[in-house]
């Protein structure tokens, strides 16, 4: 059977585009994952939307990460526009992340977040894999990846799967600009390289997200 597992859900707005970018119908099963608890609860009333759109629609507030347990989550209460703090934006919650790092700007959109922490769920992505792979031995994997860095951690524990060669294709939205000004931007650059590397050898379909 297909599969399409969306780290990242958010409200839904990766699914919606892979709906179409996928030809996602009733012959997939559905995985969508979103460990910010408020978007979470507000995305959870549009479950009904999808429900019965596809072959089985499984929808958890979870981050998804290389072990089960919990994490820190830094989410992000809203952000100022730039360095300056000029204005506020509310409820801007894009970059809300699991990284120790705890960025506070992010050079790619120029804000600065307003962040508070809290504690979340997360589940290891071997777990995921394996349930799929367990029960399908056929399982058509397709990946949506937009976990605001914690992709360094994540993607290197998926490639080690005994699985891996279910993964039919995947969408990587990078986050190395977390790092910028850091002494581990150039290594994440060289990490990002190598994954991207790694994947073609698989001969998974690799592209970049955005």
């Amino acid at each position: 059977m297909k599969y399409f597992l969306d780290f990242g859900t958010h409200h839904f707005e990766g699914l919606e585009e892979f709906i179409i970018k996928l030809g996602i119908d009733n012959t997939f099963n559905v995985y969508c994952f979103e460990p910010n608890k408020e978007i979470y609860n507000m995305s959870m009333q549009k479950n009904h939307l999808y429900e019965d759109r596809f072959e089985s629609f499984k929808h958890y507030n979870l981050a998804v990460m290389n072990y089960t347990g919990e994490i820190t989550f830094n989410k992000h209460k809203g952000a100022w526009c730039n360095n300056k703090k000029d204005s506020y934006i509310n409820d801007y919650t894009c970059g809300s992340n699991c990284l120790d790092i705890n960025p506070t700007y992010d050079s790619g959109n120029g804000v600065v977040f307003d962040i508070v922490n809290e504690t979340t769920s997360c589940i290891d992505i071997d777990d995921i894999i394996n349930e799929i792979c367990k029960n399908d031995f056929y399982a058509e994997i397709y990946i949506k990846c937009d976990i605001e860095g914690s992709e360094f951690v994540v993607l290197p524990k998926l490639l080690k799967s005994i699985y891996i060669k279910c993964i039919k294709e995947i969408y990587i939205e990078w986050h190395e600009r977390f790092w910028f000004g850091l002494s581990d931007y150039e290594n994440k650059i060289k990490e990002k390289c190598n994954i991207i590397k790694k994947f073609n050898k698989l001969n998974i379909k690799y592209f970049t997200h955005t």
